[in-house]
């Protein structure tokens, strides 16, 4: 079935547009800082190497940014992760050098630790926030011996913390509505399967992993008759049923889900016998789950293999499991067919029953 993607170092749906928000962060910051050191008095410590350092340091803020807005596609993800720790050490030196422990100088930390809280993973957001905490209490400590330095370090390590907290939380919230959202956009309500859309994902993620795969395609035998006969509800059941059969009889490596209508799919893990032991599961426990006179549900399942067609693509996978459900279909239904077998007739004179 549909897998989440492997936990990443930073959250950030569009990478692109994050990476260029970083880059005029950095742009903006290290301009600002550099203005200030040539103009503000005292800003950089009065001295000619704390406005060489700070000077420096805004250079490389604004080089960073550059690099960052010219080619975002190529940042990698530990980018993300090392470019907050490099300011906060960055930080704390600049207010070491220049003898700097103001209300600015120690609010300067908030600027990673606020980009941690919206783009970084939760523990290494927490890492952070302890090393920027430890930083700014190493320096003030070294700068100020008094006792204001302790109430200064305990007010500023709650705001950090605040701070960082709320921030995380909120984009807690914000991605586990996103992700409600994305899971509802991926299943079919009815079923509780991956729908459509889902599967062409998953299809696609299986085939690049370059081992076999089988493909069943699932259509329930006279749908049409089920719902003129016995209503739209019975149809639903019928279809809620078939759904179940494939979740119980499909593996954790395989990947069911509801096309539309009253055709299902499945994304097999293996060779072709599996794939037949799959379907004849599925085929028994529609069969033994059924309360409808006549025998009703049966299914027809056709199969295709990624053995039979080297280096063909999903499309092409679709369409030869798709005509092995039509060959199904005219063998008299209620069977599973495969591309390996002969066909029943001529395949230009396959045509779509319109009652399944």
């Amino acid at each position: 079935m549909w897998r989440a993607p492997d936990r990443p170092l930073i959250h950030a749906r569009d990478r692109v547009a994050a990476t260029r928000s970083i880059a005029y962060f950095f742009i903006a910051g290290g301009s600002v800082v550099g203005a200030c050191a040539l103009l503000v008095p005292g800003f950089a410590g009065g001295s000619t190497a704390g406005v060489l350092t700070t000077e420096a340091v805004a250079g490389s803020m604004v080089s960073a940014g550059a690099l960052c807005r010219l080619t975002p596609q190529r940042i990698p993800d530990v980018f993300w992760v090392i470019v907050p720790f490099v300011a906060v050490a960055l930080i704390g030196a600049l207010n070491l050098v220049t003898h700097d422990v103001s209300v600015s100088a120690h609010l300067y930390f908030l600027w990673p630790l606020l980009y941690a809280a919206t783009f970084v993973r939760r523990d290494l957001l927490y890492a952070l926030l302890a090393t920027a905490s430890a930083t700014d209490a190493a320096v003030t400590f070294w700068l100020k011996s008094d006792v204001s330095a302790a109430t200064d370090i305990a007010a500023l390590v709650t705001a950090y913390t605040v701070c960082t907290v709320v921030v995380s939380k909120l984009r807690g919230r914000s991605e586990a509505l996103v992700a409600r959202l994305e899971e509802q956009a991926l299943t079919d309500p009815l079923t509780c399967l991956p729908n459509r859309r889902a599967f062409d994902l998953e299809l696609t993620r299986a085939l690049a992993s370059g081992s076999e795969r089988c493909l069943l395609i699932v259509d329930v035998d006279h749908f049409k008759t089920i719902n003129d006969t016995w209503g739209h509800g019975t149809g639903d059941a019928v279809l809620t049923r078939v759904g179940a059969a494939l979740r119980t009889a499909t593996g954790p490596g395989d990947a069911p889900a509801r096309l539309g209508g009253d055709e299902f799919a499945v994304v097999v893990e293996g060779g072709e016998e599996r794939a037949r032991a799959v379907a004849a599961q599925v085929r028994e426990l529609v069969a033994h789950s059924s309360d409808l006179p006549d025998g009703l549900p049966t299914l027809s399942i056709g199969l295709a293999s990624t053995a039979d067609l080297p280096a063909a693509g999903a499309e092409a996978l679709l369409a030869a499991a798709d005509r092995a459900l039509y060959d199904a279909k005219l063998r008299g239904r209620n069977r599973v067919a495969s591309t390996r077998e002969k066909p029943e007739i001529p395949r230009f004179s396959i045509t779509r029953s319109s009652d399944g």
